[in-house]
């Protein structure tokens, strides 16, 4: 199935300045702040490297200043050059950055320094929410709340870090309230379109996302997200429609090809589907999806794309993809079941399989319907292969 996507992991840098900007409105960050020196060498070495901005950057472009919040966060760095660090919108410098891995950290000295601030608490729960750890994050983004609770955007960060626990209800909980506080926060009816997209709610969902679309009428993630709605319930024309009008809106966005490569599969349009895997990669080479996509084309290709089968890379690939999930989607953890049963390995087919129910529930009733009917086959000692409806 294709996957709906929070705004957070796709937004523009306009779109991503919004709730620094509010808490830099209400917070004194003009101050100096000690902090060990980080174990990096050369700029070369921070290249592929993930980051946090300190709360003094000052990203440039080209002659232009701007505050930290200009930056989508966490930013990955993507080139280095005289002594500056590309971000993917603007170059900073390397005392301007800290390692994703050491932010918490680094947010956590800032507010024992005696002048904590509400930047600081929602950075380090942003901090935590990259480094998937949720608990962390939302009570952090709870502080935050607490220390301003009209803040629209607080609300939807804490309910994002709850969608990731699958706190459904939770999630929408806050959601609704940033909306409440700010009915023109896009993010948080996309997010909670999602969210009701993954309970099930379909028609609600789709609701959000046309509501995004109403204020926002190029929204490319708002087509792409409502593109996995007709997905999922079997439209796949409607599927397509939107995802290629999130494509031509947004040509860079890898995860609208990810979840159109799906639809081709379903289609039975498979190479159309692996070029599409590859498109998403080449753009962001960090999305598991894309590399899921093209493991169970390996794995479960039906009878007249046999040739397309690979077991042996199925599973580089599929363990490749559950290694950039963190292992934490059933999705990946199914498809690497799938690689194994057609390696002829029956045995860890049927312990990832079980692996994959156990994440899944509770699960829409057509997927867990299929994850019992793979457990099945490979208790079997047969494979898993698609059955697809082919498009004259």
């Amino acid at each position: 199935m294709p996957y709906p996507r929070r705004f957070r992991s796709a937004r523009s840098v306009g779109d991503l300045r919004f709730f620094v900007r509010a808490a830099c409105l209400n917070s004194s960050l003009a101050f100096a702040f000690a902090f060990p020196s980080l174990s990096i060498g050369a700029d070369q070495d921070y290249v592929g490297l993930k980051v946090m901005l300190k709360e003094t950057a000052r990203p440039k472009l080209g002659n232009q200043v701007f505050e930290w919040s200009a930056v989508r966060l966490p930013a990955k760095v993507t080139q280095a050059k005289d002594g500056w660090l590309w971000v993917g919108t603007a170059w900073v410098r390397p005392t301007d950055v800290v390692p994703l891995a050491d932010a918490p950290a680094y947010f956590t000295a800032l507010l024992k320094s005696g002048r904590s601030n509400i930047v600081a608490y929602a950075l380090r729960g942003v901090s935590w929410q990259a480094l998937r750890e949720y608990d962390n994050a939302i009570k952090d983004f709870s502080q935050a709340i607490k220390l301003e609770p009209d803040n629209s955007s607080f609300f939807t960060l804490r309910g994002e870090a709850h969608y990731m626990k699958h706190l459904y209800d939770a999630a929408l909980s806050d959601l609704t309230e940033a909306i409440r506080l700010d009915p023109t926060n896009l993010t948080a009816y996309n997010d909670r379109g999602c969210t009701l997209k993954n309970q099930g709610e379909y028609h609600k969902a789709e609701q959000q996302f046309n509501e995004v679309l109403r204020m926002a009428p190029k929204n490319a993630l708002a087509f792409a997200n409502r593109g996995t709605l007709w997905f999922a319930q079997d439209q796949l024309d409607k599927a397509l429609a939107d995802l290629n009008k999130s494509i031509q809106l947004d040509p860079k966005q890898s995860f609208a090809y990810s979840n159109r490569g799906r639809v081709y599969m379903k289609r039975g349009d498979y190479p159309e589907a692996l070029a599409d895997y590859d498109k998403s990669i080449a753009i962001d080479p960090d999305d598991w999806t894309a590399f899921n996509g093209r493991a169970r084309i390996m794995a479960t290709a039906p009878d007249f794309e046999f040739h397309l089968r690979d077991g042996k890379q199925a599973v580089e690939l599929a363990t490749k993809a559950c290694e950039m999930s963190a292992w934490s989607e059933w999705i990946c953890v199914a498809t690497l079941a799938a690689a194994y049963a057609e390696t002829g390995d029956f045995e860890a087919a049927v312990k990832w399989q079980k692996k994959a129910i156990q994440m899944s529930q509770p699960a829409e009733e057509k997927d867990q319907h299929e994850n019992e009917h793979r457990l099945e086959l490979y208790e079997a000692e047969k494979p898993f292969y698609e059955e697809v409806k082919l498009v004259e």
